[in-house]
């Protein structure tokens, strides 16, 4: 009897193996679930095959696999894993289960007991590595699916082809009409395109200067980091992944991204780790979509948050599909649930190991489904449903070699992910284009079209200057508005793109104010005065530019004290008294729509601005606060009496606070006064 089962076993084995050669040479198979063994029918000793993708052959290759028992059946603490050690001529070649592994197939008799998805933390890759039971991971495809739900329009292969060949055709003709061109006319037209480009590089380039700031205001980025620093709780530490799967779980890939980049969204992104990105590679975009693709398994499979010039995901090895419904990784990815995330195609060119670590060698090949669970036990997704995604367009500048280079990518429409990987591609873009450190000025221009703006549309230009990394300054604007929109709490956004143009260059275009003369001595409330302002750029001959105030006209008679400094910087004596009055402007409002929060934020000066506004009030003497309240009494009483008399102005209110652009990052501050007299005529 003991030989006839040995016999049958042997069998149910061949004709897995036979079933895999046959779905290779017949791709178009269509995979239905195998018969699955119940992890209580998993014991010590059984023997079995596993399968994956270990060269470009692309020929699904087995490995011996013997099970040592299974951890943690009895426990609620933790979700159970068997542990197998393995062996074979493959295991040889890999050196056991290495990262791109995960999700391998395992067969125990003929039935799939689970998937490959970890080993142990130093110890050998062959050894007691972790398999996740297939009845843990067959859950997902029964879980909500509540993604996917915008009103964003889906991927168009056939739309994007045509505009692309439309594109190529108008293109050609351009092309064709230019050779009739005398050549020096067409070269004289691209200098003054040129020049065109680059009239703010060029004005840029005179700038220089600093002198120091009111050391009543700072900045800021200052005043964010005290904020940080009082607050250390907000700061806590990420959780540390499970030293068992640590391999497995925390490598992500990414391709297009410099090692600058990388360093950016490690520190953004605690606790992963991303492979090095000389390794990788990705040709999955839009125009690679596979409407017909299939996946068997043990083949590869990737999933991704970004494609296009920019990637970043992860390869793994499919377990299992059903149809169109796909089982893979045996891990999570993110482990962040019901997810929105391109599921891809890969190849897999070979496999590098060492004693303890090793990785699959490959690319991302075309888009072929979305990824909607990414869990403890594993991924899953559909073939042929394609994630909604956020295009984004960036532009980089360098204004120091007249070079402009724009990269396009699509991130896939999750909320928690969009900001940061936006974010990241700008600043990563921004070192790339330059190709040096990202030190000097830079102007950044952002213009989001959503739902939420005005007219459906967010703009922002501002610029920023650091002596040692510009770019973290210059996109947290662009981080601040995309969390905004992603967090509102009414209801999701829709984000239909993104658009950032960049232009950087090593110069320090900052400047300080010296002086800003009235051209009137003495106003009336409501008058308009223009300072004519003496700039000094850093290591550049003065500029004078005008600056328009109109006194309010809710303004009293008398001296009208006033600070002249960059939008950047903020009066710490006003913030100060304040927070002393309990000003509950400085609280966040829990009540505010997003869309007047985004309103706001547009409002706040930039960096180049020169502001005019009221100085904070000086400190009084008992008499003289009495003095001034008889003198406000006596002028309200002035002001109501001629508001009976005049007609009802309906005029829009004039703020006290107003700003002009320049082409400098101002970083000081001054202070000036006017004298402000009641108006005869209106008596």
């Amino acid at each position: 009897m003991i030989i006839i089962n040995r016999f049958l076993n042997r069998l149910k084995k061949r004709a897995l193996a036979a079933g895999i050669a046959l779905s290779l040479a017949m791709g178009s198979i269509s995979f239905a679930m195998p018969e699955i063994m119940p992890l209580t029918e998993v014991t010590p000793g059984m023997t079995g095959k596993g399968y994956t993708i270990i060269d470009q052959s692309g020929e699904i290759k087995s490995f011996d696999v013997e099970v040592v028992g299974v951890n943690g059946s009895s426990s609620k603490l933790a979700s159970p894993r068997i542990l197998i050690d393995l062996s074979g001529e493959m295991i040889k070649t890999t050196g056991g289960i290495v990262s791109g592994m995960s999700g391998s197939p395992i067969y125990v008799d003929g039935k799939l007991i689970g998937a490959a998805s970890a080993s142990f933390s130093n110890v050998y890759l062959d050894k007691r590595v972790m398999v996740t039971p297939i009845e843990y991971m067959l859950k997902l495809w029964d879980l909500p699916d509540n993604k996917n739900q915008t009103q964003l329009p889906q991927i168009d292969l056939k739309k994007i082809r045509e505009e692309a060949a439309k594109k190529a055709e108008e293109e050609a003709k351009a092309k064709e009409e230019q050779k009739s061109e005398d050549e020096s006319d067409t070269k004289k037209a691209s200098v003054e395109d040129s020049a065109a480009k680059s009239e703010d590089a060029v004005k840029e380039e005179k700038l220089a200067g600093k002198e120091q700031a009111d050391n009543t205001y700072i900045t800021k980025e200052e005043l964010e980091a005290q904020k940080d620093a009082k607050e250390p709780e907000k700061q806590a530490e990420a959780p540390k992944e499970n030293d068992e799967q640590d391999k497995e779980k925390a490598w992500k890939m990414v391709s297009g991204f410099s090692g600058k980049g990388v360093d950016f969204l490690s520190e953004k992104i605690p606790g992963i780790k991303l492979r090095d990105a000389a390794n990788w590679n990705s040709n999955a975009g839009p125009a690679t979509i596979d409407y017909n693709a299939t996946l068997e398994p043990g083949g590869a499979v990737g999933v991704a948050q970004i494609v296009g010039d920019y990637y970043m995901g992860a390869m793994g090895t499919v377990t299992a599909v059903d149809g169109k419904r796909v089982l893979a990784f045996g891990h999570g990815n993110t482990d962040r649930g019901n997810v929105n995330y391109f599921m891809t195609g890969a190849d897999v060119f070979s496999t590098a190991h060492g004693p303890l670590d090793g990785m699959k060698i490959g690319h991302m090949t075309s888009i072929i489904g979305r990824v909607n669970q990414d869990r403890y036990d594993g991924i899953a997704g559909i073939l042929g449903e394609y994630p909604q995604n956020v295009p984004v367009i960036l532009t980089v500048n360098d204004t120091d070699l007249a070079n402009s280079q724009t990269y396009h990518s699509f991130v896939a429409y999750d909320e928690e992910v969009v900001p940061l990987l936006t974010t990241a591609m700008v600043y990563d873009s921004m070192y790339k284009t330059i190709d040096r450190a990202i030190n000097g000025t830079a102007k950044v221009h952002f213009r989001i079209r959503t739902d939420m703006g005005e007219d459906g549309v967010i703009e922002r230009t501002n610029m920023f200057y650091n002596g040692s990394d510009v770019g973290k300054q210059a996109v947290g604007e662009l981080n601040e508005i995309l969390n905004t929109i992603c967090t509102n709490k009414d209801r999701e956004a829709n984000i239909y793109d993104v658009k950032v143009d960049v232009f950087i260059g090593g110069q320090r275009m900052t400047a300080s104010i010296l002086s800003a003369t009235p051209d009137k001595t003495e106003v009336c409330a409501g008058d308009k005065v223009i300072f004519k302002t003496t700039l000094k750029p850093y290591r550049q001959e003065k500029v004078t530019v005008d600056v328009p105030y109109t006194v309010p006209k809710t303004q009293l008679p008398g001296t009208l004290n006033l600070d002249l400094h960059g939008g950047g910087l903020i009066n710490v004596a006003k913030l100060l008294l304040a927070q002393q009055a309990g000003d509950a402007s400085l609280e966040e409002d829990q009540n505010v729509k997003t869309e007047a929060k985004i309103k706001e934020m547009l409002k706040t000066a930039c960096n180049n601005d020169i502001v005019v506004e009221p100085a904070a009030a000086p400190i009084l003497t008992d008499e003289q606060q009495k003095a001034a309240i008889k003198e406000a009494i006596k002028q309200s009483k002035k002001l109501a009496e001629n508001g009976n008399k005049s007609k009802v102005d309906n005029s829009k209110p004039v703020e006290a606070v107003q700003r002009t652009a320049t082409d400098y990052v101002i970083e000081n501050v001054i202070h000036t006064t006017l004298k402000i007299v009641e108006n005869k005529a209106k008596k």
